[in-house]
């Protein structure tokens, strides 16, 4: 029980030390619209997925213009000038430069960086492809859209690479994060987050607890989500240096989900009951300080990503009875 004191008193203590309310910055509505998720930012181009006509939406914000750019089953990743996304039967990828679309067929769950777009192909106990990953077997691909080589990166496995964010992944230049889940039967499973490095394909686990997923990397730095509980509804976001081999815990709440990380930062959304309704807004980690800073006060904002001084994220604020309307809103931390 003393143990157990002493340990609440400190996640205490780092919540009043380290936590505070942004009074720098500028929040900005980019995007008006009734059923966007997951939006991501790369330079001025911030892309989306809208649910309502299943659409990857993208936006320039330096001309303000908006392109639709196609029919997906999954939120869009970009990085550079390439945005790639699902549309339920392919991966497809989207050069920005010279708006030329490349088409990976019988794939799924895509994640680029430069010219290397890793995703996952799935096939049936008889060997046949499968276009979703609820399939019983998948394994990991990597393609190289300068040689147009694609190289299997793992065997088939049981091991799901689902579109939930428990086990997506990330990839940041010679290394892949993905949530590696290992079913003991039907009903018990376990999930940790993995680093695939390409050059020696060498697979290690950072995460060792069973319960992990949401995982993203930007340089040495590896953000995901410890689950709690059997419900998945506690959580905490955790983040580890490669480098250094150091893993620190940065929520202790229970309640923080959705974790991006970028350079020194990382944003993620911290839930809470509102009355009769769940609530959430984003708050930022500076890794270096230890300072949590408290971003949006609207109680509606959700889904962070962050690149360089911008974060973008979701906002029901103007539909908070039904939250169908979920703007896209920028905050700029150097405005």
């Amino acid at each position: 029980m003393g143990n157990k004191i002493i340990h609440l008193a400190l996640a205490l203590i780092f919540l009043i030390n380290f936590t505070s309310i942004a009074n720098a910055g500028k929040e900005t509505m980019i995007i008006s619209s009734r059923l966007t998720s997951s939006p991501s930012i790369y330079g001025n181009i911030v892309t989306w997925s809208d649910t309502f006509g299943n659409m990857v939406g993208m936006y320039d914000l330096t001309t303000g213009n908006i392109t639709g750019l196609g029919y997906a089953q999954n939120s869009p990743s970009i990085q550079g000038d390439k945005i790639t996304w699902w549309d339920g039967e392919s991966v497809i990828v989207y050069n920005i430069s010279t708006g030329k679309e490349t088409k990976i067929d019988n794939t799924s769950t895509p994640a680029i960086y430069g010219d290397n777009v890793v995703y996952v192909r799935s096939k049936y106990v008889d060997g046949q492809p499968a276009y979703y990953q609820n399939a019983e077997y998948n394994s990991l691909y990597l393609y190289n859209l300068s040689t147009s080589e694609e190289v299997q990166l793992i065997p088939y496995t049981h091991d799901l690479f689902g579109t939930h964010p428990r086990w997506g992944f990330s990839t940041y230049g010679n290394k892949i994060v993905y949530g590696r889940m290992n079913r003991a039967d039907p009903g018990e499973y376990s999930a940790n987050i993995s680093i695939y490095d390409i050059p020696t394909k060498r697979i290690s686990d950072i995460s060792r607890t069973g319960r992990a997923g949401g995982g993203k990397i930007y340089g040495n730095i590896v953000v995901w989500i410890e689950y709690k509980n059997k419900l998945m509804n506690v959580m905490d976001v955790y983040m580890r240096d490669i480098a250094k081999h150091e893993t620190r815990q940065i929520t202790f709440d229970g309640n923080s989900t959705n974790p991006d990380v970028y350079g020194d930062r990382i944003v993620l959304e911290k839930k809470y009951r509102g009355g009769e309704k769940w609530s959430s807004d984003i708050y930022m980690y500076n890794i270096s300080t230890n300072e949590t800073t408290r971003i949006t006060d609207s109680t509606y904002a959700r889904e962070p990503a962050i690149y360089d001084d911008k974060i973008v994220y979701i906002d029901s604020r103007t539909d908070p009875e039904h939250r169908e309307n979920r703007d896209i809103y920028l905050y700029n931390i150097s405005a």
